[in-house]
Formats: C-alpha cells, structure tokens, sequence
C-alpha cells in the first residue's frame, strides 16, 4: 500500500498506518458494509456543502464539519467554551465528550474552563480550504490555525493536568490530529486529505491520486483514528486506539532507523561515490567523498521537506521544478514497469541541479524562498557543479531513499 501523498505528519509511523494496522482487531471489525455506510454517510454531507464556493468559517463548521464528527460518533459535545476565566482570547470552537454522562458532570460546572477536565477532544474548525500552517491576510485570520490549536493544547494540558491532550483542527477538507505528549507537537500531528479520500470532483488528482483501492484503506483509516472510539479506553485493554497505534509506532521508529542507516551507507553513499568517481576520474578521493555526501544530504533534506511541506508541494506552480512528482514519482512508476534508464542522459540530475540552486537562491515565481545554511551553496562543492550523473545511478538513489525495498 502506497503512503505517497496519503498523510501528513509523523505522529502515527507509515508501516503502521499502511500495514500493521491491517493486522489489529479494530479494522477487522469494520466490515466493508460499515466503511460503505460511512462513505455514504460522508458524501452525502459533502453533496449539500458548496464546495465549489467559498463557504466562511461559521457555515463549514456547522454544514460540514459537526455533521462529519457526528457520523463518526460524536454526539455530546460543547461549543465555544472559554479556556480562561475572563476575556475571550482562548476558545476553541468544540469541546467533544464520550458520552451525554460526561457532558451533564461538565456541564455542573459553572466556570466553562473547568468543563475540559471531563472531555476527550478538543476541536478548532476553520473556513474550507483554508490553509492550516500560515496565516491570511484576511481580517480575524491574523494567527495561523496551526499555531493556534498549539496554544489551545497546551492551556488544556495545564488546566486538566494531562487528563485532556487531542486535538482535532480542520478545514472540512483537511482532518488533523495533535497529540500534546508527542516529542514535537508541532510537527508529529496525523492529517490526512478527505476530500481526496472521498474523491470529490478536483481533489483527487494528479500522479499521486488515489486509486480505488487506496482509497477505501484511507478511508478506513480516517474512520478509526478521528471516530469517538478511538479515543476511548476498553474493557478488555485500557489503551487507547492511539495509545496503541504510538507504541507500535516506536517499535517501528526503531527498526526503521537501523533500515535507513543501513540503506544510506551501506548501498546509497557508496553508489553516488562509485558514479561520482567514474564523471570525474582526476578528482582526488577526499573530494569524491564529500561531494557524495554533499549530494546524498541534498536528497535527503529534499525529500523530508517535501513529505513534512517544508517545501511548497501544495503550490502548483512548484510541481514542474520539485522532486516529488517529476522525479520520485515517475521514477516509481517506471520502476514498477521495469522500465530501463539511460546511462548517458542526465534528466534527473538536471531536476535536483536546478531545484538545488533555487532552494539556496529563493524563486519566488514557483513559490520558494530562499533556504540558507550552506547546505546548497554551489561554491562549496565545485566537483558537483562540474559532473553530471545518470538516469540509471539517479533513478536507482532515488527510488532506494523514496520507497521502501521489499523482496521480489
């Protein structure tokens, strides 16, 4: 199961999310006749939004996003409860319960703060499509949504002692998932794209676009990590879905890294120095080396920032000059066909020169600042200005640092 363009966010690790997940009791208990229920249930508050219009905040929330939280099993909640004990700077737009019990003792409490120490979740909703990483210049959209549900999860944190720490913020389209224990909170979030998910008409594009199989296992997977119940202890474990899916995550984490160290030095490094050597044969060893690790921590950097939308994946006008869709993309899909790469023709080495030097430079026509810190600075590296590498060498770097290796 491919997880390119599926998710965001590192909170939950991609075998979990594409295998493992498969193998726990909670997705076999979502029979097809359930997810297709859901499904239905989804478009059908899909078809009655105009999303083809630009909907405000206060219309998405209540036509779009409460009727998706109440078809996965929200049904108690609180709306605009206040963080703090006077003024109105802190208030997140939901507060979700396990159930009406919960609600009612909230509700006991005349002080609105007091209310979150007997919730699970709290919600921030945003106009569709809006950005969720920055702010706009539109009046009232002066933080950006991100950095506000951070402040949110940390007064939480405090105010119930670690009892409360989800947080749910989303646009109607895009669904993310904070955890307040994670390591980075800012950057180990889940989001996935509902919208492509659901394969509403323009969401759902492009050379990364869902097929109808991927589809139906995101789909079930945004089921059971934004429904009530995931959020819920059992009997029989009191564990949460999430608390269980982030410890597999560490097991992950842990044999991932040895995989990636492994994969990087053992056959990636050296075969960038083999290629490096033979282009450019009077150049000293020391240098060789260097240049070798120069453009593996370029690749490198390129496609972490791309995944955690570092760099602009979600502007168009970045798509001809990134790596994710001219190269890692099309090389998987002709690594797929057994497809043969030319020894001589430098096609990819050409898209990671010119994106190398606008990510040192800044092009602000295709939506890039400029990244200083040395790392893509072409004075540095001399040889690499000088050489030119493969299809062949590249497409093999690439499709080895992009895609995990399985046995034939």
């Amino acid at each position: 199961m491919s997880v390119q363009n599926a998710f965001q966010g590192s909170l939950f690790a991609n075998d979990f999310l594409s295998e493992t997940i498969i193998q726990l009791a909670d997705w076999q208990a979502l029979n097809d006749e359930t997810i297709e229920a859901a499904q239905t249930a989804f478009r059908a508050v899909f078809d009655r939004f105009p999303v083809t219009q630009k909907p405000n905040e206060s219309q998405t929330e209540d036509d779009l996003i409460w009727p998706i939280l109440e078809c996965l099993g929200w049904t108690a909640s609180l709306r605009q409860q206040n963080l703090a004990p006077r003024g109105r700077t802190d208030v997140p737009d939901g507060l979700l319960f396990a159930d009406d019990a919960a609600k009612d003792h909230a509700n006991g409490f005349a002080e609105e703060w007091k209310r979150y120490e007997f919730g699970l979740a709290v919600v921030e909703s945003k106009r569709w499509l809006r950005p969720l990483d920055r702010r706009s210049g539109r009046r009232g959209e002066e933080t950006a949504p991100s950095t506000q549900m951070l402040r949110y999860l940390r007064r939480v944190d405090d105010l119930t002692t670690g009892k409360l720490r989800w947080g749910i913020l989303t646009n109607g389209q895009r669904w993310r998932l904070y955890y307040q224990g994670a390591r980075s909170v800012s950057e180990q979030f889940f989001e996935i794209d509902l919208a492509a998910v659901l394969d509403l008409p323009g969401h759902n594009k492009g050379l990364f676009a869902f097929s109808e199989t991927e589809r139906r296992h995101w789909l079930k997977v945004f089921v059971l990590i934004f429904r009530r119940d995931a959020f819920l202890t059992a009997a029989a474990d009191p564990r949460t879905f999430h608390q269980r899916a982030l410890e597999e995550g560490k097991f992950h984490e842990e044999r991932v890294a040895i995989n990636l160290s492994n994969l990087v030095f053992g056959q990636v490094f050296p075969e960038l120095a083999r290629a490096i050597a033979v282009a450019a044969p009077e150049a000293p060893l020391q240098e060789v080396r260097e240049a070798a690790l120069i453009i593996l921590y370029r690749l490198l950097f390129i496609l972490y920032a791309e995944d955690r939308d570092l760099l602009p994946v979600r502007d168009e006008r970045y798509d001809d000059y990134g790596l994710r869709e001219k190269g890692r993309g099309d090389i998987g899909s002709r690594k797929d066909r057994n497809d043969v790469f030319s020894e001589t023709a430098a096609r990819y080495w050409s898209i990671i020169d010119d994106l190398c030097r606008a990510i040192d430079q800044g092009d602000h026509a295709i939506g890039l600042p400029p990244y200083n810190g040395g790392l893509f600075d072409r004075k540095h590296t001399p040889l690499l200005v000088n050489i030119r590498l493969g299809d062949q060498v590249m497409a093999n770097v690439i499709d080895a640092l992009s895609f995990e290796q399985t046995p034939d």
